[in-house]
């Protein structure tokens, strides 16, 4: 039997004297200790400038050479600050102001009866034996948003299925077998989403 480490702990930030509080859970104890009513999946960060891991945003890439040399005005600052905070660093389908990415594609809603709930909780309930730890960035292009019965987000799981990875918001992760990784593929899949070959 595999024991499940939880962990909290402060990671100071190298910019501010803010402390961001990191969690880890087992994918298990998330999804049992998780009340809600329905869910909705969500595709995104896929196609058009989204291909592959580099962003294909000619305006963002032009103010990133522009700001190296310390030449953008103060419009283009205030631009390349939007786009910094869209391209600049991990991507989650909702970010810290409740707005969903704009690439985001909502491929399914189910309601918590259906057999596709019973089939997700199957998979986040799969033992863990090894959890994966590739040394690459998420890159989050699969999503669950969870609803209570008055139409509340109660949490939301964002999936990389290239590292491996899950989160439910920045530093919140979920520890997950190698396993349930493959079987999350399968069931994107059979939703519908355009998921890249591993």
């Amino acid at each position: 039997m595999l024991k499940i480490r939880y962990k909290t702990y402060q990671k100071p930030l190298a910019t501010s004297r803010m402390k961001i509080k990191t969690t880890y859970i087992s994918s298990i104890n998330y999804i049992n200790n998780l009340e809600f009513d329905y869910l909705e999946t969500y595709s995104l960060q896929r196609g058009g400038k989204y291909d592959g891991r580099i962003i294909q945003d000619p305006e963002y890439n032009e103010f990133q050479i522009l700001k190296k040399k310390k030449q953008l005005s103060e419009l283009e600052i205030l631009r390349f600050k939007q786009l910094n905070k869209l391209y600049g660093y991990t991507q989650y389908l909702i970010d810290s102001d409740g707005i969903f990415h704009p690439s985001a594609e909502k491929t399914g809603t189910y309601k918590i009866d259906n057999v596709i709930i019973e089939k997700l909780k199957s998979i986040l309930n799969t033992p863990i034996k090894e959890v994966p730890s590739w040394m690459c960035a998420p890159v989050y292009r699969d999503a669950i948003v969870f609803y209570n019965s008055d139409n509340k987000i109660v949490s939301t799981l964002n999936v990389c299925l290239s590292c491996e990875y899950m989160e439910t918001k920045m530093s919140n992760h979920i520890n997950a077998d190698a396993e349930t990784y493959n079987l999350m593929r399968e069931f994107f899949i059979e939703l519908g989403h355009k998921v890249e070959e591993k």
